[in-house]
């Protein structure tokens, strides 16, 4: 957007602005709306459980008992199960797990005609152990471990949870499958049977839904990187690295991460589900401490400081200790962060609502699922949809909503800049354009002459009883006949002219395009007649009286600045010559006589 600068109705010049169109900025907020929309999609449909194919009544042909001590073998718990101590599995029970304690499970698996391949998967990541019996033929037991016990590459399936294939025959005496789970704190075990059909049909959406969300991810981190660099803005990296540890975050929790990007390391592959959602934690401190901090806000920066800092110091616990001793403080280390970070988000809402909102609706998002995830772990909410699932569809709808935040305030940041360009390059008194601009503008009419010879020609004006004017009249009276004077410049002004002030406070008029001396001196006389006219803006009975140092092709050698100079020489000849003479044309820098067509008097 172009915005013209006028005095009087004249159009004396035009600064580049911010453009801005109603339409333009709907179509950008439905695109952000609708990748908002197709990233939460894709976050519900990864959320959303396996299929069960083939048993899908899971509650008539399943027993758990839970073993105190863990050190229960097969035939104690078919003991266990025959002497009617099992129970009936009851879905998304939470099952006393935790220390050495395991829970034994025992199915009955329903007659088949035919044989048929089955998976049995555990759709919980990050679950420590897994053991799965079934007869091997010769009246003993095959064993297939599964968890993050063991490496992925290990496992009886590399998948993203355990998951065990075996088949199922014709006429097999039930029951005839046993499973054991050990882990470091209660969870609800679900689990799933289903043909090998029906996994590999829902093995290809978890990774194409996995992959899609992880492309976006790193489309993400790229724009924030290249925002960073064009735009300068520190907070873009702050952002990025957000960005990449809420990606980690979600795929270690999902177990693509231990499927994929370290396959063969059990132990990060168990502690790095504890590991990187407490490094993302300290990190949206800090990137929330960048958004918002400003000078004075002591408090406010150092209690966000004080947050990463303990977050920090959580990692470095979990790393050294494991999981099992600071996992209940990590939870609660998590409400209280996520109270801080809204009500830092909320205060800054209120003060920068087009930005603020967006990034409280991300924080919002974010927090309410980490809540349900951590009422979970520390007991207080059933195993649910939200508490299990939570904090991943918090994770894939949080990163667009910040995104749209950070763009509003992107675009805030880049019109600010264009309006403090746009005031250093205008006269704040004048209204015309700055020193800066008039010598931007006369080195590129200097450099159109040298390809040129006949282009351009470069009027000085200076007010010759200013300084009589401010002795009888005071300050405010100069700046008004200086307002007069711009007003008498840029009524001379035509399209591709330019009207700017310098820092002598004389004005300046470039004409462009071939101009004669004539055409010059006509210039030159109707400002100086304009001035000696009566005008309200004046005290009464005052008129300006102007001086007119002008260049016309060809223009005399130098850069802008000498030229200017050369002029001012020239006004001050004028101011001392004794005729009163009020304009003059020179040819060249040593050519200062009044040229033979240019003679006026004031």
């Amino acid at each position: 957007m172009k915005t013209t600068i006028q005095v009087q109705g004249k159009v004396i010049g035009t600064v580049v602005g911010p453009a801005w169109n109603w339409r333009n900025e709907l179509r950008r907020l439905g695109r952000l709306a609708l990748l908002l929309l197709l990233v939460g999609t894709a976050g519900l449909a990864a959320a959303q459980p396996e299929p069960q194919r083939l048993w899908p009544d899971r509650s008539r042909v399943a027993q758990y008992w839970a073993d105190e001590s863990g050190t229960a073998s097969l035939e104690m718990a078919r003991v266990a199960f025959r002497e009617g101590l099992g129970r009936p599995v009851v879905p998304r029970q939470i099952m006393p797990l935790g220390g050495n304690r395991a829970v034994w499970y025992q199915l009955d698996l329903p007659g088949v005609n035919a044989s048929v391949r089955a998976v049995l998967t555990l759709p919980v990541p990050g679950i420590d152990k897994v053991d799965l019996y079934r007869p091997d033929g010769n009246e003993g037991w095959q064993v297939q471990r599964s968890g993050d016990a063991l490496p992925v590459a290990q496992w009886p399936v590399r998948y993203l949870y355990p998951a065990f294939v075996f088949t199922v025959h014709p006429g097999e005496q039930q029951p005839s499958t046993y499973f054991k789970v050990q882990h470091g704190h209660p969870i609800a075990v679900d689990w799933v049977l289903s043909d090998s059909m029906g996994f590999e049909e829902s093995s290809k959406m978890w990774h194409l839904v996995l992959g899609a969300y992880l492309g976006v991810m790193v489309l993400v981190v790229v724009l924030s990187a290249a925002h960073a660099i064009f735009w300068r803005d520190p907070i873009h990296v702050y952002y990025a690295i957000h960005v990449i540890l809420i990606a980690l975050t979600m795929l270690a929790l999902t177990g693509m991460a231990g499927e994929y990007l370290w396959p063969d390391s059990p132990w990060w592959n168990d502690i790095a589900s504890a590991v990187l959602p407490a490094a993302a934690l300290g990190w949206l401190g800090l990137f929330v401490r960048e958004l918002v901090a400003e000078r004075g806000r002591r408090l406010l920066s150092g209690l966000l400081l004080a947050q990463a800092t303990i977050s920090l110091l959580f990692v470095l616990a979990f790393l050294n200790f494991g999981r099992e001793p600071v996992f209940l403080l990590h939870n609660l280390h998590a409400l209280v962060s996520f109270a801080l970070f809204l009500g830092v988000a909320g205060w800054y809402a209120i003060r920068r609502p087009q930005v603020g909102l967006w990034v409280l609706a991300g924080l919002a998002v974010l927090a309410l699922g980490s809540v349900f995830t951590v009422l979970r772990n520390l007991g207080f909410e059933a195993d649910a949809f939200a508490t299990r699932y939570g904090l991943q569809v918090a994770g894939v709808l949080e990163v667009p909503l910040l995104l749209v935040g950070l763009y509003f305030r992107g675009r805030e940041r880049r019109d600010n800049k264009l309006r403090m360009d746009a005031l250093t390059r205008t006269d704040p008194l004048t209204g015309v354009g700055s020193h800066r601009v008039l010598i931007d503008q006369l080195e590129h009419l200097l450099d159109r002459h040298r390809r040129d010879a006949l282009a351009g020609a470069v009027l000085r004006v200076h007010v010759g009883n200013l300084d009589a004017i401010v002795d009888e009249y005071g300050r405010e009276a100069a700046e008004a006949a200086m307002v007069r004077a711009a007003e008498c410049v840029a009524l001379e002004a035509r399209e591709g002219d330019t009207v700017a002030r310098d820092q002598a406070g004389d004005l300046a008029l470039l004409l462009d395009g071939r101009i004669t001396r004539e055409q010059a001196t006509v210039a030159a006389r109707n400002i100086i007649a304009r001035g000696l006219k009566f005008s309200g803006r004046l005290p009464p009975g005052v008129t300006l009286a102007l001086h007119v140092a002008g260049a016309c092709a060809p223009l005399p050698e130098g850069n802008g600045q000498a030229l200017l100079g050369m002029l001012g020489q020239v006004l001050e000849d004028i101011a001392c010559d004794p005729s009163g003479r009020a304009l003059r044309i020179v040819r060249s820098p040593g050519a200062t006589e009044p040229d033979r067509l240019a003679g006026s008097r004031g």
